[in-house]
């Protein structure tokens, strides 16, 4: 019993000291396994210096830089109309024909009442005819023929009423007859003279405003006629077509309403709204670089051509205008446009790509991969163009600035570059 109590005494030690032992080495086996913090894969691009435009990014539509809409002056009846949707026209070409005939009867009759009152004119100009005042000498004459005998007949009338040989009525009927002579004979001379005259004043005024309004009854008829062809009045081509032979048009009651529109497609236009913090910095001449989704990987560098002198009401904009050149008519009207208006270029500047910039607790920095570490670094900014930045200072060129993975990135983390695909 003794024995076997000795024996716990000695085992039990043994096996205290074997247990911390063990558990020792245990934990140093554990802590030893730990693996280390892991790195932050990151892309980085060399810092550089190049040129940089600060540009105003804005959406537009393309339309023609002329239009007209065609339309009739008259009334009439369609009699041809020799174009179609699509057809090029050039400035006089014929669009459309109405009827003539009845429009040339009256340039006719105009051109036969000026040649009317053309006449009239001329012979009241040309005075009176000898014969007509050989004519009126000859019944001034047979006048005083007549109120001589009647003169005579009225003398003895009178006479004899005086001896009551005749009635008061044989009497009176002498004296009118008497009258009457002496009224025909100063009438018979007032007419010699006349004719020794010639025409007044009044009569030439009256046929020369015959002739001007007979002038002018002409020209409106030719002017009519003329109306009867429609052609156009611009380079172009037919964009849309509302008319046909046979049918009956008329001057537009409604503005807009039209036959045909032409619209010149040599030169397209884009309309672009400013906001109006911006506006200050749009200039006419200002270069605008226009992209079109029909057109991949093609740029079309044009200038700013109009500014709206007054804003928009509604959307507080201002409108401005690109015109853009069309050879070879390529591009269309209703296409969307992207317009980058520059506002402002620098050169030689340190620059990097936006997406470096994140935000720091005291403004704007960069991440800078140096010995496997990031780096912070606090940068001025200056012009951008929507993907790279300027930096006036904070890094030099050649230092690696990092573009991707600096997102929740901080001051001496572990960086591992990312493998290139």
């Amino acid at each position: 019993m003794k024995q076997n109590y000795l024996n716990w005494a000695i085992i039990c030690p043994t096996l205290l000291i074997c247990l911390v032992f063990f558990a020792g080495c245990r934990e140093n086996t554990s802590a030893e396994s730990k693996p280390p913090e892991p790195k932050r894969q990151v892309t980085v691009v060399p810092v550089q210096k190049g040129d940089l435009a600060e540009t105003l990014l804005l959406t537009g539509t393309l339309n023609a830089a002329q239009e007209v809409k065609i339309t009739s002056k008259i009334p009439g009846r369609v009699e041809k109309v020799p174009v179609e949707e699509g057809t090029l026209v050039k400035t006089g070409d014929m669009l459309i024909q109405l009827e003539q005939k009845e429009l040339s009867l009256a340039v006719a009759q105009a051109e036969a009442a000026v040649a009317t009152a053309q006449a009239g004119l001329t012979k009241v100009l040309a005075g009176t005819r000898k014969e007509k005042i050989e004519q009126a000498r000859a019944a001034l004459a047979q006048a005083k023929a007549n109120a001589d005998l009647s003169k005579i007949t009225f003398e003895r009338m009178a006479k004899l009423l005086k001896d009551k040989s005749i009635s008061r009525t044989k009497y009176d009927e002498a004296k009118a007859h008497y009258d009457a002579a002496i009224a025909q004979y100063n009438s018979a001379q007032a007419h010699l003279e006349m004719e020794k005259t010639g025409a007044t004043r009044e009569d030439i005024d009256i046929a020369r405003a015959q002739v001007g309004l007979a002038t002018a009854a002409l020209a409106t008829a030719r002017r009519q006629f003329q109306n009867a062809t429609i052609n156009s009045p611009i380079d172009g081509v037919v964009a849309h077509k509302n008319v046909e032979p046979g049918e009956v048009v008329s001057p537009p009651m409604i503005p807009g309403k039209a036959l045909l529109d032409i619209v010149d497609i040599k030169s397209l236009k884009t309309m672009v709204n400013i906001s109006e913090n911006r506006i200050k910095d749009v200039k006419l001449g200002q270069e605008a670089i226009i992209t079109l989704d029909g057109f991949i990987g093609e740029t079309f560098t044009r200038k700013v051509s109009m500014i709206s002198p007054v804003v928009d009401v509604k959307s507080r904009t201002f409108k401005a205008e690109v015109l853009i050149s069309n050879p070879g008519n390529r591009l269309k009207p209703g296409m969307f446009a992207r317009v980058q208006l520059i506002l402002t270029k620098q050169t030689d500047i340190v620059r990097v790509p936006i997406k470096a910039i994140t935000e720091g607790e005291k403004g704007k920095v960069v991440f800078l991969a140096v010995n496997g570490m990031a780096e912070v670094r606090p940068v001025k900014l200056g012009i951008s163009d929507g993907v790279d930045v300027e930096i006036i200072s904070g890094i030099k060129p050649g230092e690696k600035v990092i573009v991707e993975g600096n997102l929740g990135l901080d001051h001496g983390d572990k960086i591992v570059l990312k493998a290139s695909p």
